[in-house]
């Protein structure tokens, strides 16, 4: 008899369930000049599906900078020159010219040779942990 691999998953996602390891992402809409306001959706049963207000404290943008409004001129100035999206990873299809001045700033601010930009705390940590084995687990403060 072959090995049922769907059996497998299912059995292995019930698990991770049960055991309250199963990571839903919050669904949010932050709102624009109501800093730390968002809207918070759910499609669980009994919700209308409109959005619920909350207060989102846990955001790197702690300091509404991504609301103030040279940050947000700066956004549009570059959408409107660049357009929208990355076409992928930098050691594909290259490096925005604005994150090249970004890693030539930080590195001059902070007295280095050189400066390198990652999406989240977690990718730099196990970027810069090339010896730790992937399935050790990371302390809770180094996970985003």
């Amino acid at each position: 008899m072959a090995f049922s691999y769907s059996s497998s998953f299912k059995d292995a996602l019930a698990a991770i369930k049960r055991e309250g390891r199963y990571r839903v992402f919050a669904d949010i809409m932050r709102a624009r000049g109501d800093y730390p306001k968002a809207d918070f959706y759910t499609d669980a049963e009994g919700s209308n599906g409109g959005g619920r207000p909350i207060t989102v404290w846990c955001s790197n943008d702690y300091l509404n900078m991504g609301q103030h409004p040279k940050v947000l001129a700066a956004r549009h100035e570059a959408l409107d020159t660049v357009g929208a999206g990355s076409g992928g990873t930098r050691n594909i299809s290259g490096t925005s010219r604005y994150h090249v001045e970004l890693e030539r700033e930080l590195a001059d601010l902070h007295g280095k040779e050189a400066a390198l930009l990652f999406t989240s705390g977690f990718v730099s940590t196990r970027a810069s942990s090339p010896m730790t084995p992937p399935w050790r687990p990371w302390p809770r403060s180094c996970r985003g």
